[in-house]
């Protein structure tokens, strides 16, 4: 007999997944009121359908990471050869079409000083770019989707732990037997090299939506200027859930993300920023088509002390 289960019941287990991609199934179900049947079905249906992928997020650490930026880019004359160059450039980690005065936007993660300048130079190079709006991160306070910045830059892993993480990119929830096969080693040393990396928040297993194909309500952008009080608005941020936030750099003191079910609680969210007293101005943007997200995945080549052979288990 099938499993039926509201769009409220799907969104409750999905949310659960999206802050632990190896939560227990019995303890979601336990959390929520469900039985565990359900729970597997709601997951196994939205990974068949594609709406989500089970899979592992990279510690910008890990990677050797140091400063981000979010940058706004406005195009002139055909927008999808700028749109396929930014996807793929390797320090892209989020690229959306958006509605609003940049037909584009893009996140960049890069390396130190002067790789930001050279990815920037790059990009304005790029045919039919016409202008960049550039907000450096100052620090990312929230990101649903990947591990924050630990400080952990001595943190370093060996062949082992390369082969789990690569397994779990490609199955975030695979058995212990199944990382220990892929890694050389019994169920019981995989499970603790797996904690090992979780603890030192080196990788966060997650269920990353995939929005390139849905027509479901989209995200949307804010950039947010405060008059003072920055740590006030940080919390009200935080309080509204949003899927990510950065203090900047620029024109904006916060740029954040926001995800709901419907227009009008998008709407609710942006109407109470803008009666903040502490906030100044928000500016908004939808983000219809994300053409990429991608937080470390595939880039296991640059994860620190792959040569070094350093890891411990």
């Amino acid at each position: 007999m099938a499993v039926e289960a509201s769009q409220a019941v799907r969104r409750a287990v999905l949310r659960a997944l999206e802050e632990d991609g190896r939560a227990s199934y019995s303890q979601i179900a336990a959390d929520l009121g469900l039985t565990r049947r359900l729970v597997t079905h709601i997951v196994q249906q939205a990974v068949a359908n594609n709406e989500v992928r089970l899979t592992v997020s990279i510690s910008p650490d890990l990677l050797g990471l140091e400063r981000f930026a979010y940058l706004q880019v406005a195009v002139e004359g055909a927008v999808d050869p700028v749109r396929r160059a930014l996807v793929a450039l390797p320090e892209s980690t989020f690229v959306a079409d958006v509605a609003g005065v940049f037909p584009i936007d893009v996140e960049v993660r890069v390396g130190a000083d002067p790789h930001l300048s050279r990815v920037l130079g790059e990009i304005h190079e790029i045919p039919g770019v016409r202008s960049v709006r550039t907000h450096l991160y100052e620090s990312i306070e929230v990101n649903r989707y990947s591990p924050l910045r630990t400080g952990h830059t001595d943190f370093e892993v060996d062949e082992a732990d390369r082969a789990i993480i690569a397994k779990l990119q490609r199955d975030g929830r695979a058995s212990y037997r199944e990382l220990g096969e892929a890694s050389g080693l019994s169920a019981g040393g995989a499970r603790l090299r797996f904690e090992r990396l979780r603890r030192a928040r080196a990788v966060k297993v997650v269920a990353m939506p995939v929005r390139d194909h849905q027509r479901e309500t989209p995200s949307i952008g804010m950039g947010i200027r405060t008059r003072a009080g920055d740590d006030h608005t940080l919390r009200l941020l935080t309080e509204l859930e949003p899927e990510f936030v950065a203090r900047t750099i620029g024109s904006f003191n916060f740029v954040a993300t926001f995800s709901r079910e419907s227009a009008a609680e998008l709407i609710a969210v942006t109407d109470r920023l803008r009666a903040e007293p502490s906030i100044t101005a928000v500016e908004s943007w939808a983000n219809l088509r994300v053409l990429k997200e991608q937080y470390g995945e595939g880039d296991m080549v640059s994860v620190r002390g792959a040569a070094a052979g350093t890891g411990a288990a």
